[in-house]
């Protein structure tokens, strides 16, 4: 069993907003990613993702996004099976069930930028592939091109659902992400450093 702790700062237009937290456990077959983040604003940790994937094939076995809201909170769950994806969404105002048809090559979203660590190859290749994004309960092409490269560091650019994501990670093993620059979203996550 082996965990590994990233630490990202949130940064939007030169302010830094706070900090993102990426656990990724390691148990037999199971690969486990939990994400929670702190704001300026409040110093208690908010849980952001958690995910299961098979280390064998990177299936996406479970899903869970947590949002807050005013009202309280949303909880979003994906459970993946080979051939569908079962969609719950509970929150304030009740509880929705949807199953969707996959193929056996579907990526769950929250999984895409940690592909090349996962993948642990260190071949940061062009491709596109089936992403299910579990908020809106629709499956995407996902699309991933290699934009630049130096010596240390491959530059990609991700596109999804409308999406644009430019994705840096290093070139050597463990092939962590450095920097996910989100013009959409406007805010960028920097690696800080790697916590034991």
């Amino acid at each position: 069993m082996a965990t590994e702790t990233l630490k990202y700062s949130i940064i939007s237009r030169d302010l830094v907003l706070g900090e993102m937290f990426y656990e990724i456990e390691t148990i037999d077959q199971k690969i486990i990613i939990r994400s929670f983040f702190v704001t300026n604003q409040s110093e208690e940790p908010q849980k952001d993702i958690e995910l299961i994937i098979n280390r064998e094939d990177l299936a996406p076995k479970l899903s869970k996004k947590w949002l807050k809201i005013s009202e309280g909170e949303i909880t979003i769950e994906a459970q993946y099976s080979q051939e569908k994806v079962d969609v719950i969404l509970e929150s304030p105002y009740g509880k929705k069930e949807t199953s969707l048809k996959i193929t056996e090559s579907t990526f769950d979203m929250e999984q895409i930028f940690f592909l090349p660590s996962l993948e642990n190859s260190g071949k940061f290749i062009d491709r596109q592939f089936p992403v299910l994004v579990p908020a809106s309960g629709m499956i995407w092409s996902g699309k991933i091109l290699k934009v630049d490269e130096d010596e240390n560091s491959v530059l990609l650019k991700y596109t999804l659902a409308g999406e644009i994501l430019y994705l840096q990670y290093e070139k050597a093993v463990p092939y962590r992400l450095l920097t996910m620059k989100a013009p959409n979203r406007g805010y960028d996550l920097i690696l800080k450093d790697e916590m034991k």
